[in-house]
């Protein structure tokens, strides 16, 4: 785990935050919420099975932790795509209050108390910060959406749309699975060669026949890329397959899970 990183316990709630974010936010684990069964107990996304007033309580415990407004929350659409929304006034809410309008694996927003959530049982979460224009955001990226270079665009969209400074601006990835966990066949590397270039190769291990893909290590490198400095990139260094007991692993689970959330609100 990087130095960077905090366990906090709040009640039952069990989240980790970065001491590199001044900010509100978290990364949470399973635990703390209402939810029963394969979802026990902080699942914090629709469509797992459970009943929608169980998830939006676990927001409610979730945000009273946090002291963020839960009638705020706003969230991403996990599609791996790269799509990124800029969240305004008149979006504020949606995915929890109101019907989900954007397909965006990424959102960014200047807006004061509204929290963003992004979601993950392994891939890879990213919070962002800039504490000069005091602006954020929350990217998801899995190997798709890493090859597709979204978190770089999710830089170059808090740039142009609200002003964010990428020599101040600051990225923490979440727990996800590292590369001695992520194995993969080939399709996997080559995909993420073909879009993204030969510079990908060191970051890939092969082992056997199959491979090992350092999607922490790949995406640090787009970020630096966008023009964020180096110190101000941090990898959680916690993995989410290794770590099973305290966070839902799609691998570990074969997808029946819950899901936990990458938080930020200014």
């Amino acid at each position: 785990m990087h130095p960077t990183m905090r366990r906090v316990q709040s009640g039952s709630i069990l989240y980790y935050t970065c001491d590199k974010l001044p900010v509100r936010h978290a990364f949470t684990t399973k635990f703390g919420g209402v939810s029963t069964g394969p979802c026990e107990s902080m699942n914090l996304g629709f469509g797992r099975g459970d009943a929608e007033e169980t998830v939006r309580e676990n927001y409610r415990r979730l945000c009273g932790a946090l002291k963020m407004d839960v009638s705020r929350v706003t969230m991403t659409k996990q599609i791996h795509e790269d799509e990124v929304t800029v969240v305004t006034e008149q979006g504020v809410g949606m995915g929890l209050w109101q019907p989900m309008a954007w397909q965006s694996d990424a959102i960014v927003t200047a807006l004061g108390d509204t929290p963003l959530a992004g979601f993950y049982a392994d891939c890879v979460v990213t919070l962002l910060y800039d504490p000069e224009t005091h602006t954020c955001g929350v990217c998801h990226s899995g190997w798709r959406g890493t090859a597709k270079g979204i978190l770089g665009k999710t830089v170059d969209r808090m740039a142009a749309s609200l002003g964010t400074k990428r020599d101040s601006l600051i990225a923490v990835m979440g727990p996800s699975i590292h590369r001695e966990c992520f194995e993969t066949d080939s399709d996997v590397p080559d995909a993420m060669e073909a879009l993204l270039g030969a510079w990908v190769r060191p970051y890939v291990a092969e082992k056997g026949v199959k491979f090992h893909v350092d999607l922490q290590g790949i995406n640090a490198a787009l970020l630096c890329e966008a023009g964020l400095n180096a110190e101000n990139v941090i990898d959680s260094g916690i993995c989410t397959m290794c770590e099973h007991e305290t966070f839902w692993s799609h691998r570990v689970t074969n997808g029946v899970r819950g899901v936990q959330a990458g938080v930020i609100c200014l």
